[in-house]
């Protein structure tokens, strides 16, 4: 019986390490870029090259389940060796069998014959006992590391977004420097990418007829062909500018103009038959080489107080010419808009005055379904700071998250309008344990254009003794409109690294 239950037990043992070979021979077939902790939740030995929601980890107990992030920054890299379930696995399962499957030692060499005597030699200690030795030595040191690399450990701080037009944007805190002279020295970096197509924006320009434009120095050409220059041609030349902007980014699928003074029109954009508000930034019907919409904004007119002001571009349309209604474009930028299926709307609204009657802007914003609206005060006559009663172009950013620009000379109008639907970080706030806001725009220098990366660089107070959270908010823009990405990280007084 005892012969029986021992030589079960060796075919037990004979058993296991049959498996355990043939997992190890089958686990060897991996390249070094794929932990062998990884398998699948139904097959120990199996893996996809990619993400994949059945993936586990099968380092100690019963399997795991894996984030996307772990399988592709750890479990699918060559850096899993300092995964912290990996070193804590190898406890069980050292890699040195594993390796020895993957690099084979040279053969062993036949031992010589035994002699026919020789002297007593010292008790050697069973294999076993050798064995279990080693692996508690191996345990031990490689406790302290996973301890060691454990303690180190510091969380990732990065954070992304996308902005509503596709734009990549991006923050992470770096590093906090140790306290010297009462001060420390906070790191991060933020990062916005190129303008992505946008097949789901449109685009409305929003031109100013009142008899106000016909003053000014104009851009250097007389654009809309009446006869002089003046700040209606700069205008038209900004609006050409973006559209241009538009066609090379793919920042718009449709664009449409809207003309105003007291009353106001959405200009018919095609030479076919029935109205059409809103085309393709590129379309030419007309096959004449010039866009539909820059034919249309060539065509504009303005004239004298009284007189009727609009567009002559396919069919001739006008409106009433007597002060600067803002409403007005307003109401019809909208109505533009009501047609289109794009989620993404953004209408640039230019004018060279104060708002001068019509409702209030509170009362015909936002549009339904809603639009973001940039504004710009061209010339010395209008202003983003003085709202009057009906409210101001300020006040029409501020409501629908847009930006609102001041620009005093108007021959650098198409510069700086170009640069609307192009990426942009606008604004950049730290924030520590959740105070009051730092603000970083004006050292920082921004609006920055992108694609660019930003170095954050910032002297701070020198913190308190103990833990803090320090958070660094990233506001940014593209042709879809506004949006932010928060990178936040607990600091010590001490300074260190805030990210991995």
């Amino acid at each position: 019986m005892v012969f029986g239950r021992r030589n079960r037990k060796e075919a037990e043992e004979a058993a296991r390490e049959a498996d355990r070979s043939a997992l190890f021979a089958e686990l060897a077939k991996r390249p070094d870029t794929v932990c062998p902790f990884l398998g699948m939740a139904d097959a120990r030995t199996e893996y996809t090259e990619g993400v994949d929601d059945k993936h586990r980890c099968y380092a100690f107990g019963d399997p795991a389940e894996l984030s996307a992030e772990q399988q592709t920054k750890v479990c699918l890299q060559r850096g899993y060796g300092n995964c912290p379930r990996y070193l804590r696995g190898v406890l069980v399962i050292p890699t040195e069998e594993l390796e020895a499957l993957r690099r084979p030692p040279p053969p062993i060499q036949p031992r010589p014959a035994k002699p026919a005597a020789r002297p007593r030699e010292r008790r050697r200690l069973p294999g076993w006992l050798l064995t279990a030795a080693t692996l508690l030595v191996a345990a031990a040191a490689i406790g302290g590391a996973s301890i060691w690399y454990l303690g180190q450990q510091v969380a990732s701080s990065a954070a992304a977004a996308t902005l509503p037009g596709g734009t990549d944007l991006s923050a992470e805190l770096l590093s906090l420097s140790a306290p010297d002279g009462g001060s420390q020295q906070l790191r991060g970096r933020a990062q916005i990418g190129a303008a992505a197509p946008a097949a789901n924006s449109t685009l409305i320009y929003v031109l100013d007829l009142s008899a106000s434009t016909r003053r000014g120095d104009g851009c250097g050409s007389d654009v809309n062909g009446d006869g002089g220059t003046n700040t209606l041609d700069c205008e038209i030349a900004a609006a050409q500018a973006l559209n241009e902007q538009a066609i090379s980014t793919g920042a718009a699928s449709e664009v449409g103009l809207v003309g105003f003074a007291t009353g106001s029109v959405a200009v018919d954009l095609s030479p076919a038959d029935g109205e059409q508000v809103l085309v393709s930034p590129d379309a030419d019907e007309d096959e004449d080489g010039t866009p539909d919409v820059v034919q249309a904004m060539r065509s504009a007119f303005t004239a004298s107080r009284g007189n009727q002001v609009g567009f002559t571009a396919f069919a001739e349309q006008s409106v009433d010419n007597v002060q600067t209604f803002f409403s007005a474009g307003i109401t019809a930028a909208c109505g533009g808009l009501s047609s289109t299926d794009n989620p993404n709307r953004l209408v640039v609204f230019l004018s060279d005055g104060a708002n001068g009657g019509g409702e209030p802007i509170a009362d015909v914003l936002p549009c339904d379904p809603a639009a973001v609206f940039h504004t710009f005060a061209a010339g010395p006559g209008a202003s983003c700071a003085d709202p009057g009663e009906l409210g101001g172009l300020q006040d029409m950013s501020d409501t629908t998250d847009g930006t609102c620009t001041p620009v005093i000379d108007v021959t650098q109008l198409p510069e700086i309008l170009e640069a609307v639907v192009s990426p942009k970080i606008t604004g950049a706030q730290l924030t520590i344990d959740g105070g009051e806001p730092i603000d970083l725009a004006s050292s920082l220098q921004l609006p920055r254009n992108g694609p660019a990366t930003l170095d954050v660089i910032q002297q701070l107070p020198a913190l308190g003794e103990g833990s803090h959270r320090l958070c660094l908010t990233i506001t940014a823009s593209d042709a879809g409109g506004s949006g932010s990405v928060e990178s936040c990280s607990p600091a010590d007084a001490d300074g260190g690294p805030l990210t991995d």
